[in-house]
């Protein structure tokens, strides 16, 4: 009975401290639900790359639930544009050869969300980075494939970190 009435305090007290599951709040004011995402810009030397964040990010919006995503402002709440303005890929070990057998890249995004109905900015980031490393095939040749392969991640993972931040105000 003791162990039950423990059970019990703890599943009251846990509710009241602000715990929620991740994805499900938003810092956004309720009237946003409709969010016209433009394709991002792309200050890099990298191909493809504000290609594969900008579609990851409308797939990481989608997935919240509660917001539909477009490519048109008419009909939109707000507005979410950005630029990949930094895309480089650095060695961080090496082979006993000298070569690199692992490198990180890192992604350096600046976007904007803006409410359309108020031209108010509601969240906004100059300098959001996100870092992967990944392992280099044994050949040169591999390097290019390989980092090709891992755009995938790097994109997923940059778009995840920007969502994340819109959505939890940081």
């Amino acid at each position: 009975m003791k162990r039950l009435a423990f059970v019990l305090l703890g599943m009251v007290l846990t509710t009241a401290c602000g715990y929620s599951l991740q994805g499900t709040s938003s810092a956004l004011p309720e009237s946003i639900r409709i969010i016209a995402l433009l394709p991002f810009e792309n200050h890099t030397t990298r191909p493809e790359i504000e290609q594969r964040v900008t579609e990851e990010t409308a797939r990481q919006l989608a997935s919240r639930g509660r917001y539909r995503v477009v490519t048109d402002r008419e009909g939109a709440d707000a507005l979410l544009e950005g630029a990949i303005i930094g895309f480089r890929t650095n060695p961080v070990q090496f082979n006993a050869e000298g070569r690199a057998s692992r490198v990180e890249t890192v992604v350096s995004i600046q976007a904007s969300l803006r409410d359309l109905s108020s031209d108010e900015i509601l969240w906004s980031q100059s300098g959001l980075l996100f870092r992967s490393q990944w392992d280099v095939p044994a050949t040169e040749a591999g390097f290019f494939d390989q980092e090709t392969v891992a755009l995938e991640d790097i994109a997923r993972g940059a778009a995840g970190t920007l969502v994340s931040s819109i959505f939890e105000g940081f």
